[in-house]
């Protein structure tokens, strides 16, 4: 090895002092530093040492020292099966939250985007629940017809008191009860759309105000360092 180096010494001598000294050094302390790192760990009041990382330390906290005792580096304890479970719903959670996070911030562009103003919303929201309303008034239009045609039925049915209703008038019956209830079940329906979509629209207000409120504060926030950073004028 002596002899290597000296002839790599003489060659690169050749070549220019600087370069040779500092090829050199660097190849010396790689060599030297890497076999001369120990690594250590503390056990059952213990204290292990070693080139290579002692068996005893394989569930402990692994120090790496350097050549003249200081840490390199801490090599942290393997996870236990329930620090790894931990350590998984933690990441999971923190995953959520950044897939909320995301779409708050995607909802809250599409927001600003779409409408301008309080005032815009609230203009949308009336003319959202308008047109369903239209559907609620014809439901209600047709649940009276249907009241009325049954009151024709009933009138019908009188003339078999004591006898038995023809399947006809049955029949009638079944399907003037069926429409009415079909256009019941509309009308509610539509009634708890409307009751959705004034919640969402009020959600969306909110949020504007909100965002409103956030760029104000912000502003404010950039004006005041601007002015802090202003030169004062003593003249």
């Amino acid at each position: 090895m002596a002899l290597e180096l000296r002839s790599l010494s003489r060659a690169l001598l050749r070549r220019g002092p600087p370069l040779a000294l500092g090829l050199l050094l660097a190849s010396a302390g790689g060599g030297a530093g890497a076999q001369q790192l120990m690594y250590m760990c503390r056990y059952k009041d213990h204290t292990y040492t070693g080139s290579l990382p002692p068996p005893e330390c394989k569930d402990q906290d692994l120090r790496e020292l350097n050549p003249d005792g200081t840490l390199h580096r801490l090599i942290p304890a393997p996870l236990t099966p329930e620090q790894r479970r931990a350590q998984e719903a933690a990441e999971k959670e923190r995953q959520l939250r950044e897939e909320q996070a995301n779409a708050q911030r995607h909802q809250d562009r599409s927001l600003l985007e779409t409408y301008g103003s309080v005032s815009e919303i609230e203009s949308a929201r009336d003319r959202a629940v308008a047109a369903r309303e239209v559907l609620v008034k014809r439901a209600d239009e047709r649940i009276a017809q249907y009241a009325r045609e049954r009151k024709h039925l009933d009138e019908e049915a009188e003339f078999y008191v004591k006898r038995a209703l023809p399947a006809k008038l049955k029949d009638a019956y079944a399907a003037n009860q069926a429409l009415s209830d079909q256009q019941e079940k509309t009308k509610a329906d539509v009634l708890n759309e409307i009751h959705a979509l004034q919640a969402r629209y009020e959600a969306q207000i909110k949020r504007y105000l909100e965002l409103e409120k956030m760029a104000e504060e912000a502003a404010a926030l950039r004006a005041r360092e601007s002015g802090a950073t202003q030169p004062r004028d003593d003249n």
